[in-house]
C-alpha cells in the first residue's frame, strides 16, 4: 500500500527546513549529533538528551525537498552550522569537506577553477562550466560564489550530469548555494568575529526582524574580511600582499497566503587584493646582473617582479525566488540579474628581465607608437551581466501515489565585454629590421599596446520535462529531458579594427533516467544514466597566432565541436544499527565527445616568436570512478565521518603539447617551433583533469558538558591527497595531509561559541603547482636575455591559529 508519509507536501516541507535554517544556531547544543559534512544539525530541547540516530538530511537536488537517502544520485550536503562550525568562510575551503572536488579562486581575483569527477574547469578556458554554481536555485558566475561565504543556509554539491530539471547542463556536477531565508516569526540574528596569527580578520553578522507576523520580514547580512592572499612577497617589492573583502546582502521574505511565497535577495560584494605570484629558482647574474639574492625555495614565498598585481572586483546579484500552490500543482519562479565587474593590472615581466629603461618610442604608423619601458602591464577591464528566467509548473504532491511530474522553461543571457592591452614586444622576432629594438635589462623594451576590445553574447532557451512513476511505496522510475537551443556571437576589435565577428547556433536534446529500489526502511539501490552538452569556444583570446595559422593551429583558433557526454551511474545508501550509522557508495562511468580541454602551458610560434599560452581544444575522454560516504554515532558525544573519492580519467586524441624532436610524444627538449610547425600535438592518454586519482577526508566530533548549560568540544578534519602526476607532465606532486583542529565552549542552546582553531595544525608545507617551463621560455625576453632560471610555484596555506567568537540573539 502506498504511503503517503514518504511523499510530504512540498510546500510544508519546505515550511519545517526554512524553519529549521532560520534557526540557525539554535541547533548547535545537538550539532554533534550530525558526523558528516552533509549532516542536517537537530535542535536541542531543555532536557538536552543527546541522541544515539542520525539525523535526516533535507535536500533539494531534484528540485524539491526530500531526504538524501531517497535521492538517486551521489549528492553532498554542508549546512549553516557545519560552515560556522569549522570556520569556512573562504569558499575553496569546501573541498576539505566533500572530496573528489577541486576549488581554486587563484590570486588574480577572476580565474575562479573547479574539478569533479575526474573532469576539470577554467574560467579562462572560455567554455561553458563543466561544474555549474547556482545561488538561490539560479545559475551565476562563478565569482558569485566564490568571494566570500557569509550568511549561508545550506551548500549542495550534486555529482555528475546536470541540467535535465535544473538550469544548464554541466557534465560534471552542480554547487547550489542557499541563502538563509527570512524568519517570518521571530526576531533574531547573530554576530560573529575571527582573528589569526597570519594576518587575517572576518567579522560577519546578520539581523532578522519580522515586519507582518508570519506574513512578511527582512534580514540583513554583511561581512568584513581581510587576510594575506598566498603570503608571497617580491624581493624586489617592499608591498605586502593583501586581500580587502566587504558586501552586504539584503533579503525579503513574504507569505500574504497560505499558498504563496516568495524570497527576494540583493547583495553586493566587493574585493581589492594586492599580491605577487610565486616563484622557485635561481639565477646567477650572468644574463640578470640584478637577480643578486642567491636561489629561492618553495618555502621562501617569494616573488620576483618589480610590480604587484592589484585587483578590483564589484560583484552584485539580485535572485526572485516564487511559489504558488494551485489546488494541487505548484508554480514557481525562479529569477537572477547580476552582474560582474574586474578590473586587473597584472605586471608582465613578472620574473623582472628589465630593470631600468630608457624614454625613447618609436611608430609603426597612426595610433601604433611603442614606448621604451621597464614595467609594463596586463590591464584587462572585464564586466559580464547575467539575467535569467525558469517557470515550472509541478504537482505539488504525487498524484494518488502513482506518479509525480514537472515541466518548464527556462531562458539566460550572459552579455560581456573584455578590454586588455596586447603588451607585444618589438624586437626581430616580429621582423628582422627591428633588431635594434631588441630588449635589454638596462635600456628597457619598447612595448607596443593596443587596445583589444571584445563583447560577447550567449543566449540559451530550453524546455523541460520529468515524470516520476511510483510502483508501490518501494520503487520508482523518474526520465527527464530538456531541449536546448544556444546562440554565441561575439567580435574582436584591435586597434579599432575589427578582426573577425564569429556566431554559431547549436541545438540538443539532454536526458536523464533514474530508478530506484527500497529493498527495507534502511536499504535502496539505485542507477542512472544521463547525457551533457557543452558549446565549444568560436576562437582563442590572448593568442597572437601568425595571420595563416598551420593545420595544427587551425584546430586551436577557430571553431571546436561541442562536447557531449552519456555518463552511467549505480549505488547503494545504507542505513544501519537503527540509523546510528549511514554508507552511501556509488560507482560512475562517463564518455565524453570532443571534450573541452584546457591545456597546460604549451609553446607556440606566432607574431611575437615563440610563445606559451593554455589552449582549448576537443579530444574524446572517459571517466570512472566511486564516491563513498560513510558516518557513524560512536556514543551520544561521539561522532565520525569519512568521505572518500577516487577517479580515473583518460583523454583519446591529440592534445596541444611541448613536443620539441616532433616526435608525437611531449617531452622538454628545445623547441623546432617555426611558421611551417606553429605548435605541435601528442596523444598522450593524460589525464582529463589536473586533480589527483583519490583523496579522502576523515571528520570526528567529542563533546562533554560543562555545567548544565555549557559543552566543552574537540573536533578536528583531516583531508589527504596522495601523489599528483595529473597536474604536471614531469613534476610530480607529493602527497601531503592537513590536519585542522577545533576546541572550544559554547552554550547547549546555541546562544554563544568560544572557539580556538589551528588550521593545518600540523604545519605541513607542500608544493601544491611547479610548472613545467621556465617562466618566459621561448620567448621575446628570454631569447635575449637567456633563460629566467624560475618556476612558477604555488604552496599551500601555512599554520594559521585563529580565534573565533560568536553570539547568537532572539534564541
Amino acid at each position: 500500500m502506498f504511503d503517503m508519509k514518504k511523499y510530504p507536501s512540498r510546500s510544508n516541507l519546505a515550511h519545517a527546513v526554512s524553519l529549521i535554517n532560520n534557526r540557525g544556531t539554535k541547533v548547535l547544543g545537538a550539532s554533534f549529533l550530525a558526523i558528516s559534512a552533509s549532516t542536517v544539525f537537530a535542535q536541542s530541547d531543555a532536557s538536552y538528551s543527546p541522541s544515539m540516530s542520525l539525523e535526516e538530511i533535507i535536500v533539494t537536488a531534484r528540485r524539491k525537498d526530500e531526504s538524501l537517502q531517497d535521492v538517486p544520485q551521489t549528492v553532498n550536503a554542508v549546512n549553516a552550522d557545519t560552515l560556522s562550525e569549522l570556520n569556512i568562510t573562504n569558499f575553496k575551503d569546501m573541498q576539505n569537506l566533500v572530496p573528489g572536488v577541486s576549488l581554486d579562486s587563484g590570486v588574480n581575483g577572476y580565474t575562479t577553477s573547479a574539478a569533479m569527477r575526474g573532469v576539470g574547469f577554467a574560467v579562462e578556458s572560455n567554455t561553458a562550466p563543466t561544474v555549474e554554481f547556482y545561488l538561490n536555485d539560479a545559475p551565476v558566475e562563478s565569482n558569485q560564489i566564490f568571494t566570500q561565504v557569509f550568511d549561508v543556509g545550506q551548500v549542495e554539491v550534486l555529482r555528475g550530469p546536470q541540467g535535465t530539471i535544473r538550469g544548464r547542463s554541466a557534465p560534471s556536477g552542480a554547487i547550489t548555494v542557499t541563502t538563509r531565508s527570512v524568519n517570518l516569526d521571530d526576531v533574531e540574528g547573530y554576530v560573529n568575529a575571527t582573528a589569526t596569527d597570519q594576518g587575517g580578520t572576518n567579522y560577519q553578522g546578520a539581523v532578522n526582524v519580522p515586519v507582518i507576523d508570519g506574513k512578511l520580514g527582512f534580514r540583513i547580512a554583511g561581512v568584513v574580511d581581510e587576510n594575506e592572499v598566498n603570503q608571497v612577497e617580491s624581493v624586489f617589492n617592499d608591498t605586502k600582499p593583501d586581500s580587502d573583502i566587504s558586501g552586504f546582502r539584503a533579503t525579503v521574505g513574504f507569505a500574504p497566503t497560505e499558498n504563496f511565497d516568495g524570497k527576494l535577495m540583493y547583495q553586493k560584494i566587493t574585493k581589492d587584493v594586492v599580491s605577487f605570484t610565486q616563484f622557485t629558482g635561481y639565477n646567477d647574474g650572468s644574463t640578470l646582473p640584478h637577480h643578486d639574492f642567491g636561489s629561492i625555495q618553495s618555502e621562501d614565498r617569494k616573488g620576483i617582479s618589480a610590480t604587484a598585481a592589484h585587483i578590483e572586483n564589484e560583484i552584485e546579484a539580485t535572485t526572485l525566488n516564487l511559489n504558488w500552490v494551485l489546488g494541487d500543482h505548484m508554480l514557481s519562479y525562479v529569477g537572477q540579474y547580476s552582474e560582474f565587474q574586474s578590473y586587473s593590472n597584472d605586471p608582465v615581466d613578472k620574473t623582472n628581465y628589465i630593470y631600468s629603461s630608457g624614454d625613447g618610442s618609436f611608430s609603426l604608423g597612426p595610433d601604433l607608437v611603442a614606448d621604451q619601458r621597464d614595467e609594463w602591464f596586463q590591464n584587462l577591464d572585464l564586466y559580464q551581466e547575467q539575467v535569467s528566467h525558469e517557470i515550472r509548473f509541478s504537482l505539488d504532491e504525487p498524484y494518488k501515489g502513482l506518479f509525480d511530474y514537472t515541466v518548464g522553461i527556462f531562458y539566460q543571457e550572459i552579455k560581456g565585454v573584455n578590454k586588455l592591452n596586447g603588451n607585444q614586444i618589438l624586437s626581430a622576432d616580429l621582423h628582422p629590421a627591428l633588431s635594434f629594438l631588441n630588449p635589454d635589462p638596462v635600456t628597457g623594451a619598447y612595448i607596443l599596446s593596443p587596445e583589444i576590445y571584445r563583447p560577447d553574447l550567449t543566449e540559451e532557451i530550453s524546455a523541460f520535462a520529468s515524470l516520476t512513476f511510483y510502483l508501490g511505496s518501494a520503487t520508482e522510475i523518474t526520465a527527464g529531458a530538456r531541449k536546448i537551443y544556444a546562440r554565441e556571437w561575439n567580435y574582436t576589435e584591435v586597434a579599432g579594427a575589427v578582426l573577425d565577428a564569429p556566431e554559431q547556433k547549436e541545438d540538443d536534446v539532454i536526458w536523464n533516467i533514474a530508478a530506484s529500489h527500497r529493498f527495507s526502511d534502511e536499504l535502496m539501490v539505485y542507477s542512472n544514466v544521463g547525457t551533457s552538452f557543452r558549446l565549444a569556444p568560436m576562437d582563442s583570446l590572448g593568442i597572437n597566432p601568425l595571420p595563416t595559422p598551420d593545420a595544427n593551429m587551425s584546430q586551436l583558433v577557430g571553431k571546436r565541436d561541442p562536447e557531449t557526454s552519456i555518463s552511467y551511474e549505480v549505488g547503494v545508501k545504507l542505513d544501519f544499527l537503527d540509523r546510528r550509522g549511514r554508507l552511501n557508495v556509488a560507482y560512475y562511468y562517463q564518455d565524453f565527445d570532443n571534450y573541452l580541454y584546457y591545456s597546460k602551458e604549451t609553446q607556440y610560434f606566432g607574431t611575437n616568436g615563440i610563445e606559451a599560452f593554455r589552449f582549448t581544444s576537443n579530444a574524446d575522454a572517459v571517466v570512472q570512478g566511486i564516491d563513498l560516504d560513510a558516518s557513524f554515532q560512536v556514543t551520544p558525544s561521539w561522532s565520525v565521518s569519512a568521505i572518500g573519492s577516487w577517479n580515473d580519467s583518460e583523454l583519446k586524441g591529440p592534445i596541444p603539447c611541448n613536443d620539441g624532436d616532433q616526435d608525437g610524444s611531449p617531452d622538454f627538449l628545445n623547441t623546432s617551433l617555426d611558421a611551417n610547425h606553429q605548435v605541435a600535438l601528442c596523444d598522450t592518454g593524460a589525464s582529463a583533469s589536473s586533480i589527483p586519482d583519490w583523496s579522502a577526508t576523515l571528520r570526528s566530533e567529542y563533546f562533554v558538558p560543562v555545567g548544565d548549560s555549557m559543552e566543552g568540544y574537540l573536533s578536528g578534519i583531516y583531508s589527504y591527497y596522495p601523489e599528483n602526476d595529473n597536474k604536471h607532465l614531469r613534476t610530480t606532486i607529493d602527497s601531503y595531509g592537513l590536519l585542522n583542529l577545533y576546541v572550544g565552549l559554547r552554550d547547549s542552546e546555541g546562544r554563544w561559541d568560544v572557539q580556538l582553531f589551528a588550521k593545518n595544525a600540523l604545519d605541513e608545507e607542500v608544493v601544491t603547482a611547479f610548472e613545467d617551463l621556465q617562466f618566459g621560455s621561448g620567448g621575446t625576453l628570454a631569447n635575449y636575455l637567456g633563460d629566467s632560471g624560475y618556476y612558477q610555484t604555488q604552496l599551500n596555506s601555512p599554520r594559521e591559529i585563529g580565534l573565533n567568537v560568536r553570539y547568537n540573539f532572539g534564541l
